[in-house]
C-alpha cells in the first residue's frame, strides 16, 4: 500500500509505522491508517529528536 501522509518503513512484507515527527517506532503490521502520527512527545512538543529523511 501507498501512503501519502502516514510514515511507514517496509522490510520483509511488515510495515513499521513511524512517527511523522521524530521518526519514533509506533506500531507494527501489515496496515496502517493514513494519515499523519505522532509519539506522545511530539504531541507534547518536549520531543528533542528530529525525523532524519531516507532512515
Amino acid at each position: 500500500m501507498n501512503y501519502e501522509h502516514a510514515v511507514v518503513k517496509v522490510e520483509d512484507g511488515i510495515g513499521t509505522l513511524l512517527c511523522n515527527g521524530c521518526g519514533a517506532t509506533l506500531a507494527e503490521g501489515t496496515q496502517h491508517e493514513d494519515r499523519e502520527h505522532y509519539c506522545i512527545m511530539c504531541m507534547s512538543g518536549n520531543c528533542k529528536a528530529k525525523f532524519k529523511d531516507g532512515n
